[in-house]
């Protein structure tokens, strides 16, 4: 069994690559399916996990073809463009750039929610996985199972002792190798490698302007409202611009920020319990800022 050292690959990386290379990447399929209250949603979603020494990100992989391009000295505008409207027009897309910094036990998400950009920063997850002698093989590689608890569910991974690192996709980290696939117990969330390869660029925290930050907490709060219904859950008051581009489909922008509807809703990864509050609002019906949350804990109740 061939393992991959990581200090000799980062040794032998080119000095053109910058304080953090991606050492290798992987490629997942995350399929979803279950029902909303809007009906059945059977999605397939295509992710990159960036590894690097101490670090990785995740993102959609539409997301991921566009930073590479415009890293790229001497691109012209019009590729840069062309990758501009292939992320835009991603259908379904995965909305959150993931950043994971195992040196200082952090984990970044940023994720548009029009008519802003939010970012919230918490501790890496201590996801409590039970080790397994239990193997099988996915995308090439032996991998043992594991299982834990976290944001509301039971999950079971998968991992590569041959790949020595503690990622993997999404907020499913800290087993001794690469997670390369993984469920709840439900089915309902679904990620599975279908590659992994040497990585190139570097792995490094987004740099977007204006953002908001928020705490985890009130993040899942506003997104569980705001993938119910994207357009009724934004404040009027906050509305600087509206604009919409034409091709082969017409995407609306709130304040520069792109708005992706799913006709169904979606599922959370991490379960969020919404009630109202016994309050009374204009005629009688209530407002949207009459939703909180009640639970984004780890633990199954």
């Amino acid at each position: 069994m061939k393992k991959i050292i990581l200090a000799t690959a980062l040794a032998a990386a080119p000095a053109v690559y910058a304080q953090n290379p991606a050492l290798y990447e992987c490629i997942y399929q995350y399929d979803v399916n279950g029902k909303t209250e809007k009906g059945d949603i059977s999605d397939t979603f295509n992710c990159m996990l960036q590894i690097g020494e101490e670090n990785s990100k995740f993102l959609d992989y539409a997301a991921f073809q566009l930073d590479s391009v415009s890293a790229i000295k001497g691109i012209s505008d019009d590729v840069i463009k062309e990758y501009e409207e292939r992320d835009m027009n991603a259908v379904p897309y995965f909305d959150r750039r993931m950043f994971n910094s195992s040196a200082d036990n952090k984990l970044t998400t940023i994720s548009p929610m029009a008519p802003f950009t939010y970012k919230y920063e918490e501790k890496t997850p201590l996801i409590e996985w039970e080790l397994t002698d239990e193997t099988q093989t996915v995308c090439g590689y032996e991998c043992k199972k594991a299982q834990g608890e976290y944001g509301g569910r039971l999950w079971t991974a998968w991992y590569a002792e041959e790949i020595p690192v503690p990622f993997g996709p999404w907020k499913l980290t800290g087993l001794p190798g690469l997670v390369m696939q993984a469920y709840d117990n439900d089915n309902i969330h679904r990620f599975v490698a279908v590659s992994f390869r040497e990585g190139s660029g570097d792995v490094s925290p987004d740099k977007i302007p204006n953002l908001v930050k928020i705490n985890h907490k009130d993040f899942e709060e506003r997104k569980a409202v705001y993938d119910n219904n994207p357009m009724e859950s934004i404040n009027p008051s906050d509305i600087e611009s509206i604009s919409v581009r034409k091709g082969d489909t017409n995407n609306i922008l709130v304040n520069g920020t792109l708005i992706r509807n799913s006709e169904k809703g979606s599922i959370p990864l991490e379960v969020v319990e919404i009630k109202e509050k016994d309050s009374k609002s204009v005629n009688g019906e209530k407002s949207k800022d009459d939703i909180i949350v009640v639970r984004t804990d780890s633990k199954i109740k």
